[in-house]
């Protein structure tokens, strides 16, 4: 069961250790960021590790890549959850810290965007009454698979790792573990986390389905003919699009309505926007197998890497209210500053 944080007080940067998962609270004034929060149910919309405290260094993912940055404190900024590993000795989680930097020199290509982050959570969120029926919905997942394409055009490196904030936060912490069980970040409950959801038509007690399981359901009655479209259909540029600000700004009134606890009724009109909004998930699930696996990737490993990203794919709402082997120890308000501090690791 996720924990309750508790009232923490106030830290410096000065407190923090190395290894200390850092999660900013987010921008409510900012679509995207504001988006993240309200579909994960938090105030947090980014993660980062404290690696050291010469020079007060975090490492972090963000729109150009991984980088490491200085930070200090200051009153005027917005709070940042620190969350430290019930395994950190008095010189913090050491084993982690070298996973960091070496991401940080790797020159990965372009990270995941906030934009793909709060695609996958609409795809594969959990808490979720009813299929999503909307044009708007159609429309922004187009949005996010052009996204993804555009960055498989730019940095075609197939079987790189790349990552958002939290997943790269994650991934130090999983990269570790190999070498230190422990270390793994455990999480229950994620926002994205892979379960054994009942398809839509299906009889049972649990009425939670994801866009990913209505997606499942088409492909499970409809498999030959998937088939045959997803090999008839390489990756194709995106279609003529609104602007992301008019589509983000729709999505923002979409679920500040609730709708997504609304069931239409299916008429001919409704159906045929449920199946745009199906055509949509696979766009994003065919862009992502596509960058993780390469162009050969066929109709089955698609569908198995759609599954796999549910349990690896790791929100900032998790690192804070997820995982249950690292504690809130405070909270601190920090700014970066200067240029990035990679060329201090280089050789």
């Amino acid at each position: 069961m996720a924990k309750k944080l508790k009232k923490i007080g106030k830290m410096s940067v000065d407190n923090l250790l190395p290894g200390d998962i850092l999660v900013f609270k987010g921008d409510p004034h900012d679509t995207i960021s504001g988006l993240i929060m309200s579909l994960t149910g938090s105030d947090v919309s980014h993660g980062a590790i404290f690696v050291q405290n010469e020079d007060s260094v975090l490492a972090e993912a963000g729109l150009e890549g991984i980088h490491a940055c200085r930070m200090k404190d200051d009153s005027t900024a917005r709070e940042v959850y620190v969350m430290r590993h019930n395994k950190a000795g008095k010189n913090g989680v050491e084993p982690v810290v070298p996973f960091a930097k070496n991401y940080v020199l790797q020159d990965l290509p372009y990270p995941f965007s906030d934009l793909i982050l709060l695609g996958l959570i609409l795809i594969f969120r959990q808490k979720v009454t009813s299929p999503i029926i909307s044009r708007t919905v159609s429309e922004f997942l187009c949005l996010v698979a052009a996204e993804l394409k555009k960055i498989i055009e730019e940095k075609n490196t197939p079987g790189k790792h790349t990552m958002v904030c939290s997943s790269f936060v994650y991934q130090c912490y999983l990269d570790a573990s190999k070498k230190h069980p422990a270390l793994k970040l455990k999480i229950e409950n994620g926002d994205v986390g892979f379960k054994d959801h009942p398809l839509i038509g299906r009889k049972s007690k649990s009425k939670s389905v994801t866009l990913f399981d209505m997606y499942a359901n088409y492909v499970e009655s409809h498999e030959d003919e998937c088939k045959k479209d997803f090999k008839a259909k390489k990756l194709q540029p995106a279609k003529k699009l609104r602007s992301k600000e008019e589509i983000l700004a729709d999505l923002k009134k979409l679920l500040s309505k609730k709708s997504l606890d609304k069931i239409p009724e299916i008429t001919p009109e409704t159906f045929t926007i449920l199946l745009e909004v199906i055509n949509a998930i696979k766009d994003v699930i065919q862009a992502l197998a596509t960058f993780l696996k390469g162009d050969r990737v066929s109709f089955s490993e698609m569908m198995k890497v759609a599954r796999e990203q549910q349990s690896m794919f790791v929100t900032p709402n998790d690192l804070v209210k997820n995982v249950t082997n690292a504690t809130n120890v405070g909270m601190i308000k920090v700014n970066r500053y200067g240029d990035y501090y990679d060329a201090n690791w280089k050789e």
